[in-house]
Order: C-alpha cells, then sequence, then structure tokens
C-alpha cells in the first residue's frame, strides 16, 4: 500500500476532526505504527500529542492543545460517534471553556475537561475534573463540547477562580447575552463568603463585586443608568410641556408627591423584555389622534376644568425619550396609561372651556374642526 492509500484511509478521520487522527484511528482502518512513523518522517502526518497526529497539509487548526485533549480521552472513537452521556466522554470546562465562549482573559496553563468518572490524566498539561454535567449546561463549539456560559462561571466560582478573571467573563457574557445576571444571582449567592463578602451579601452583590475588580462594568447597569437619565428627561419634558399651564392635582398626584429620583428607582425593577414590548405599544397609541379622543361623557368633562390643566399632546421630545427606556417596570407601565388617561382628561377639559380654535391649542380630536 502506497502513501496515497495510507492517507486516503485516513481521509474520513482528518476530515471531521480538524484534520486530526488518532494512532488508535489509524491502526482501526489498517495502518501499522511503522506506516504512521514513515509518514511522519515523508512531513505529511506531524505528531502534535501522545498518539494523535496531525494531516500537514490541513494546517494546524484552533485550540489545537484542547482538541488533542479530548481525542485521547477516547483514542478509538471518532468524534461522530461520541456521546457526551458516555461515562469515557468529557466536556471542556472552566478556563478552558472560557477560551472556546471567548469570554474573558482568564489565563488557561492546562486544558481542562470534565469527565463523569474519576481519572487520572497522564499529560501533565491536561487537569481532568470528576463532574457530572448535564446536556442543558452543555454547548457545542467548533464540534467541541462545552459547557455552557452560565455553567461555566458556576465552575470557576466552585474551583475558587481569581475574582477579577471571573468578573470579566461574567461581563462578556452578559454583554453577549449569553447568561441573565437577575437569573444567575441566587445561583452565586452561596459562593459570597468564599470571596470575602459580608455574611448579609447576595448573588447580585457579589456579582456586582467581581465585575468591577475586572474593571468591568454590566450592560444592565449601563442600561438601568440610561433609562434613569432618560425618565428624567422625560418628566423635565412632560412638566415643561407649555409654561402657561399650572399643573393642578390631578398632575401633582401622580408626579408631584414622587420626586424623580424615586421614579427613576423604578427602573431597577424591570427585568422582562415583554415590558419593552408594552410600552411601545402603548407609546404608539399615544401617537394616534384616537388615543386624545374628547371623553365622551361632558359631566366629567366640566368637573376636570379646573383641575386638569395639562399639555394636550405628548411631544415628539418626550416620545422619543419614552422609546429609549428599553427597561419599564411594571410601576412605568402604569404611570405611562395614567399619563394617557390624563392626555385624554386634559384634552376634554380644555374643549369645555375653550372654543376648538381659540388660540392656545388646538385639540387633534377627530372633531376638531367641526363647527
Amino acid at each position: 500500500m502506497d502513501r496515497a492509500e495510507q492517507l486516503s484511509l485516513l481521509s474520513g478521520f482528518v476530515a471531521e476532526q480538524w484534520g486530526l487522527v488518532t494512532s488508535a484511528q489509524a491502526k482501526g482502518a489498517g495502518l501499522s505504527g511503522v506506516q504512521l512513523l514513515r509518514l511522519t518522517d515523508a512531513a505529511m502526518l506531524e505528531s502534535v500529542g501522545h498518539g494523535v497526529y496531525l494531516l500537514t497539509a490541513a494546517g494546524q487548526p484552533r485550540h489545537l492543545e484542547i482538541k488533542v485533549a479530548w481525542l485521547r480521552l477516547q483514542p478509538a472513537v471518532p468524534t461522530w460517534e461520541r456521546s457526551t452521556e458516555d461515562p469515557a466522554a468529557g466536556v471542556i470546562s472552566h478556563a478552558s471553556a472560557c477560551q472556546l465562549l471567548e469570554l474573558g482573559d482568564i489565563p488557561a496553563p492546562e486544558v481542562e475537561i470534565s469527565v463523569r468518572r474519576r481519572r487520572v490524566a497522564t499529560d501533565p498539561s491536561v487537569r481532568l475534573r470528576t463532574a457530572v454535567i448535564e446536556p442543558s449546561d452543555i454547548t457545542v463549539i467548533d464540534g467541541l463540547p462545552v459547557t455552557t456560559a452560565r455553567r461555566t462561571i458556576l465552575d470557576l466560582l466552585r474551583a475558587k477562580a481569581d475574582g477579577g478573571h471571573v468578573g470579566g467573563v461574567i461581563a462578556d457574557a452578559e454583554r453577549r447575552d449569553l447568561i441573565s445576571t437577575d437569573v444567575m444571582a441566587p445561583e452565586v449567592g452561596r459562593f459570597t463568603r468564599r470571596y470575602g463578602m459580608p455574611r448579609n451579601s447576595d448573588g447580585r452583590a457579589l456579582i456586582e463585586h467581581l465585575v468591577s475588580q475586572a474593571g468591568e462594568s454590566l450592560r444592565s447597569a449601563q442600561l438601568e443608568r440610561a433609562a434613569q437619565a432618560g425618565f428624567d428627561s422625560a418628566l423635565e419634558l412632560f412638566r415643561a410641556g407649555d409654561p402657561q399651564l399650572k399643573p393642578g392635582p390631578a398632575w401633582e398626584k401622580l408626579l408631584g408627591r414622587t420626586s424623580s429620583a424615586d421614579l427613576s428607582k423604578l427602573f431597577r425593577e424591570a427585568t422582562r423584555p415583554t415590558y419593552k414590548t408594552q410600552l411601545e405599544r402603548t407609546i404608539a397609541e399615544l401617537t394616534q389622534s384616537s388615543a386624545m379622543r374628547a371623553v365622551r361623557d361632558a359631566t366629567a368633562a366640566s368637573s376636570l376644568r379646573d383641575s386638569l390643566k395639562l399639555p394636550p399632546l405628548v411631544s415628539p421630545e418626550l416620545q422619543r425619550t419614552l422609546r429609549e427606556a428599553t427597561q419599564p417596570s411594571p410601576a412605568i407601565q402604569q404611570a405611562i396609561r395614567a399619563l394617557q388617561r390624563l392626555q385624554e382628561d386634559a384634552a376634554t377639559a380644555r374643549r369645555a372651556i375653550e372654543p376648538p380654535h381659540g388660540g392656545g391649542w388646538v385639540s387633534e380630536s377627530p372633531d376638531s374642526d367641526a363647527g
């Protein structure tokens, strides 16, 4: 059998295994140890680890050390036949998982792999950790089974990895929507004492502490600050809507008794993405004429004459500011609905005390052109 035929026998493996083949796989395909040695001497194969060869023409793959270590766990089994539920299987974890997930800058001097049963690695550059990884905690990257970002962070905390490095991993994972810090906070709470946090600290405090150690900031915190600033701006715009209109009791009930800072704090409660959709729907309704129509009950309009003197329209600036609030809480939704009602009532009150073309403003009611 010439060299071309020998390489042909290996082609199925190298095509599916990043250009790599184990000696056990090669021998299973019909090649001898002597033939592998001669292919290596001819520079057609390169030994890249004990019992693992690289087809020179394929080029060196990324994360070569990790792939070699993983192949060596089950040297005779091709990648396409492996199952993470096999007792001999392994999942890339800890710092090595961070490398594959591209999270943080945590050092990885060893290849770390979690295995179901206790095993001892013969290669000093490989560290095998005993752990059962649930299928929901496994993702696949470049053909390798890898712990998810959530599981990786928990593993690092359990191993008491450097806090700053873990914080960088958390910040990157949150920025890429691989984790929710609100969901993870209860899970990481049990590690607070391990990282020197006060006794009454919770998981949220630990996350913020670790991220701060890394010199990073959470995207959710950045959005929170922007949302608070945007809401403050929205309140100021609404209050200053018409300098000639003095706020009445109804306006004071909604905003006058609550400071802008306290209202801004409501954004910290917001977590569910559905709030954004609901807010956008409310804003869309506010921009339609029908949302500004006069209340048909004339008696109610008369009773509002002295107490409701609000700008009749939601200004474009306010609409834009509210749209930028990406995380409204239930309390914010209630405030928006209250603003809508105040707008409708204000239009009614104005129509009751002034002619439609009385000068100060014009209602966008469908009847505003009548008469």
